[in-house]
């Protein structure tokens, strides 16, 4: 057999493709494509365009790019956007030819950190996804698994300062004398400097004021948030997340997580936590609302009544199930979200964080449809008329819910 030699001159030829032949049937991103009504993307996104001007980009491209993100693992937009030039994928995706020149990343930058910052844009896209996979038997409806995880935020130590408190007006208004300490020059001190310990309580980082310090045996410290994960049992579904300051009790927002999760039609019936979300005040708010709790008690508990009940559920054989689904499903759904982009905050800030944990949440949800919804023969996936009617309905009640700012939502506004 004789030597097929490869000068590169096939490179230099001048040829008459078409994008969208180049890119198969089964590229992930071309079945994204299907499962999504991009129409109400793009009306979710209007209110915040003008009617004259300069056209801008179109909103649908900006959000498509930060799902690619998502959905490649990508933690930054400078990297998307380099692998976007080169990727056919990416580009038909995007809907750009080979030779058109992507958008600048300081215009998803602005897009991401103050057009759609505040608006309900991504959590609308979250939501119709998830209608989807309601539609497609992806929920069990019942059973819901909370856990939660920390962010690391995109601050340094260095950022950290004394938080001091000014005393202003002397005497608060109050006409009564205030006695102010003594000051003296302190004793020589001999010896090494002794060491200084930062808290939460004592120091605020001044570049991101909402991240906190967090201390773990064999960790470094480092600056966190919280990211709440609401997940269904039977396809690993994520329902809700929610970013909030590492602080305080992790059960603080079990029941924003469990109002927000009924009102996207989630029946929550039974509640999987981690002994961390143990505390006598949330065994009687699920009691309350009729949620059989399998939250394990802390060994503290075990002497009152509220924990040995807890105790005893977790034995039963439906306590044991509830534990393997929240090690498996919980934890995996937490897992699967950090190779997804939300392993560290790109941004600062809660409001920014929420949008990042919509964005792969979202990723997720589509895997999962695009392993139970394969395309027709025709290429495009089956329409379904109950599915369109449901997220016309979901999108004027998050278009109200905006409005007026109620009710609170776990997934961000």
């Amino acid at each position: 057999m004789a030597i097929a030699v490869r000068t590169g001159e096939q490179t230099r030829q001048v040829q008459m493709v078409c994008l969208d032949e180049l890119v198969g049937d089964d590229d992930v991103l071309r079945r994204v494509e299907r499962l999504v009504a991009w129409d109400a993307v793009r009306a979710s996104a209007l209110p915040f365009y003008s009617d004259f001007g300069r056209p801008g980009v179109d909103p649908v491209v900006l959000v498509k790019v930060f799902l690619v993100a998502a959905i490649r693992g990508m933690g930054s937009m400078r990297e998307t956007l380099r692998v976007a030039r080169v990727d056919l994928s990416i580009r038909r995706f995007l809907g750009y030819g080979l030779t058109e020149a992507l958008p600048h990343h300081a215009t998803f930058s602005y897009a991401q950190c103050v057009r759609f910052a505040h608006s309900s844009v991504f959590e609308q896209l979250f939501t119709q996804v998830l209608a989807s996979c309601r539609d497609a038997g992806l929920l069990d409806g019942s059973r819901l698994i909370v856990d939660a995880t920390h962010v690391e935020a995109d601050a340094a130590l260095k950022s950290l300062r004394a938080e001091l408190q000014v005393i202003d007006g002397g005497d608060g208004g109050t006409g009564d004398a205030v006695e102010r300490p003594v000051l003296a020059l302190a004793a020589r001190r001999s010896g090494p400097t002794p060491k200084r310990k930062a808290s939460n309580a004592t120091a605020i980082s001044r570049t991101d004021p909402e991240a906190k310090l967090r201390y773990k045996p064999g960790h470094r410290p480092h600056l966190v948030y919280r990211a709440q994960v609401a997940t269904d049992p039977k396809a690993r579904v994520i329902v809700a997340v929610n970013a909030e300051p590492a602080t305080g009790h992790e059960a603080d927002s079990l029941a924003i997580i469990i109002d927000r999760s009924k009102w996207l039609r989630h029946r929550v019936e039974e509640i999987v936590a981690d002994a961390g979300y143990a505390s006598d005040a949330i065994y009687t708010d699920l009691a309350n609302r009729q949620i059989e709790a399998f939250i394990p008690p802390q060994p503290n508990m075990l002497k009152r009544r509220g924990g040995q009940a807890a105790r005893k559920r977790c034995k039963t054989p439906r306590g044991v199930g509830a534990a393997i689904d929240r090690i498996t499903h919980g934890e995996g759904a937490i897992a699967e979200l950090k190779r997804h982009g939300a392993s560290r905050a790109r941004c600062r800030g809660t409001a920014k964080l929420q949008i990042q944990l919509l964005l792969a949440a979202t990723a997720i949800n589509l895997k999962r449809l695009t392993t139970r919804l394969p395309a027709t023969e025709n290429g495009c996936a089956s329409d379904n008329t109950a599915t369109r009617a449901h997220l016309a309905i979901l999108n004027a009640c998050l278009r109200a819910l905006t409005a007026d700012q109620a009710p609170t939502s776990t997934t961000g506004s």
